[in-house]
């Protein structure tokens, strides 16, 4: 079903009026001509912001660990299902050892970052931003996350 199926169907069901399905489908037609750059529209009062990637970086600062990873949000529904089993498979001890740190991955709620990164209502397009001393190859590495 495409975005503009979705938006009709919404408006049939009573959840958009016709007004605010228009705004949405204008924001859509925006964003597709826009070749991928980021909208920001207002629905209803709530600011959305029509997100195509979720990217993830690994940089260190000599270069020794160079990471680009590159999402399509409509892959997130996908993901969004398999969130919960993914944090489950983390080895006990990686586990443990990231608890001893202060980071709990059972307390973060991935299915309702990834719905909000699918609406557009994320807060702060930076999910992820945290920053490693490397011992083994004497660098700093950094790890970014975040929509765009």
């Amino acid at each position: 079903m495409s975005e503009q199926e979705r938006i009709l169907e919404m408006v049939e069901n009573g959840k958009l009026t016709a007004a605010e399905a228009m705004e949405l489908l204008d924001a859509l037609n925006a964003s597709t001509e826009s070749d991928g750059k980021v909208g920001t529209y207002l629905v209803a009062g709530v600011s959305k912001t029509n997100y195509k990637y979720l990217k993830i970086r690994v940089m260190s600062e000599n270069n020794t660990v160079n990471v680009n990873v590159n999402i399509p949000i409509r892959l997130l529904k996908v993901i969004g299902g398999i969130a919960v089993k993914m944090t489950s498979m983390i080895p006990k001890d990686a586990r443990a050892e990231m608890e001893s740190k202060g980071i709990d991955i059972k307390s973060i709620d991935f299915e309702e970052i990834i719905d909000e990164l699918i609406n557009g209502t994320l807060d702060d397009p930076s999910i992820v931003d945290v920053e490693a001393w490397d011992q083994e190859h004497n660098t700093t590495i950094k790890v970014k996350i975040y929509a765009e």
